[in-house]
């Protein structure tokens, strides 16, 4: 049963190297215009969620994300938006583990853990949803990384530092979509 006391969350990950995103522009004629690039390899990977009261959460990983991950998010997210959370997830391979089903249902012991046609995990507190597989349109926090990504336009970034700097100012730019209107179309 859900009611009041539970949040509705969409989760999606991002991956923002350090670089300097090049769009296409106009210049004067006969000017040289130059864009100042990074030859950094570095790189974070973004994981947002979006509630259905439009609030959002943002936080990222220099790591290669694991189920681990996945978990401690869950736990960020009860942290931020309460005990009670249903979260709309994709199937990527640290959001579509065991060790995450088996949190979020509070067993060990789960009847499905195995089953690769897993559609939900429900638990007391955390409930697990997610998308059919290669539907990001249904996945409103995409809409973020767009926006994300057109704050990043033309500036340079040199260096992770920067770039985890700049996602702190890049973070409040965003308006998060109404998922309703994702969800309920």
């Amino acid at each position: 049963m859900i009611d009041d006391d539970w949040t509705i969350l969409t989760v999606d990950q991002h991956h923002k190297p350090v670089e300097t995103v090049r769009r296409r522009a106009w210049f004067s004629a006969g000017s040289d215009p130059t864009v100042e690039v990074s030859g950094s390899r570095h790189a974070v990977t973004i994981l947002g969620a979006i509630s259905h009261e439009r609030e959002s959460f943002y936080t990222w990983s220099e790591e290669r994300l694991s189920a681990a991950h996945g978990i401690r998010f869950l736990q960020a997210l009860q942290d931020e938006f309460g005990k009670n959370i249903i979260v709309l997830l994709d199937r990527a391979p640290y959001f579509y583990a065991k060790d995450l089903w088996e949190f979020a249902s509070g067993s060990r012991s789960t009847e499905f853990v195995d089953d690769t046609s897993v559609e939900r995990v429900v638990g007391d507190a955390i409930q697990v949803w997610y998308f059919p597989p290669h539907s990001p349109d249904l996945n409103p926090t995409e809409a973020c990384w767009n926006q994300l990504e057109d704050w990043f336009n033309y500036r340079l970034v040199e260096d992770l530092d920067q770039l985890k700097s700049m996602l702190l100012n890049a973070f409040p730019s965003i308006d998060p979509p109404q998922i309703s209107n994702y969800l309920c179309p």
